[in-house]
């Protein structure tokens, strides 16, 4: 009985040897996927000045894209402009990117104005919004210098809002 059983122990032993490689070995070859390019537009900022992403090589750039009325946008804004203010100079861009309906710029100029945003706001074509598959508001899109599209995240609190000024922190500090 005993020489029976050692056979059978060996070929569980190399049947679980062998579907373990089998398993881990395909996960040990995969290299990390690569970040893709930002989808490159060339839009009008509510105050009539033109901005084209592809300008911004050499920047981080976040995308915020936002609208008048939604609750959580209203809440990152704040956040938004000081950490606009904190960077602007170490190579960081904001950019709004307000998903209001065309038709109402009037309304999104004094929503700007009302809530003194200093970064640039442009009103988000649906096709730039759908390139970026915007599914919820807000949408925190960072970019890093070369213009690959880094982080993309959905909603807004205190934790997302300290999650993205690490990133930014973290991103300009990287060299191109």
């Amino acid at each position: 009985m005993m020489i029976m059983r050692q056979p059978f122990l060996r070929y569980i032993s190399m049947f679980g040897l062998c579907l373990t490689l089998a398993l881990l070995t395909p996960h040990c070859a995969k290299k990390p996927k690569e970040p893709a390019s930002a989808p490159d537009f060339t839009l009008q900022t509510v105050e009539g000045q033109e901005v084209t992403l592809s300008g911004l090589r050499g920047k981080v750039v976040l995308l915020d894209f936002w609208a008048t009325w939604c609750g959580p946008c209203k809440e990152s804004i704040p956040h938004l402009t000081q950490l606009y203010k904190n960077y602007q100079d170490k190579g960081f861009e904001l950019i709004g990117m307000s998903l209001d309906k065309s038709g109402e710029m009037e309304m999104v100029r004094r929503f700007v104005k009302s809530m003194d945003i200093p970064y640039p706001i442009i009103m988000t074509p649906e096709d730039v919004a759908r390139n970026y598959k915007i599914t919820g508001l807000p949408t925190t899109v960072l970019i890093d210098k070369e213009g690959k599209v880094r982080e993309k995240i959905v909603g807004f609190n205190s934790t997302i809002g300290q999650q993205i000024a690490a990133r930014v922190s973290e991103l300009t500090s990287e060299k191109p």
